[in-house]
């Protein structure tokens, strides 16, 4: 019976611990495709006055 409860407890552990990992991945990739993103954002406006100059 202890056995038993001390697997249940040492999974119990691998899960949250595997939650916590999960949540800071999920974190980290959140973050690097913001910065993508917000990069992405800055060669466009960055690059579309020129265009808009260039037409005129």
């Amino acid at each position: 019976m202890k056995k038993i409860a001390q697997g249940l407890l040492l999974l119990g552990v691998i899960f949250s611990l595997s939650g916590c990992i999960a949540a800071t991945v999920i974190s980290t990739a959140v973050d690097v495709t913001t910065t993508v993103v917000g990069g992405a954002v800055d060669v466009v406006d960055t690059v579309t006055p020129d265009i808009i100059d260039d037409e005129e």
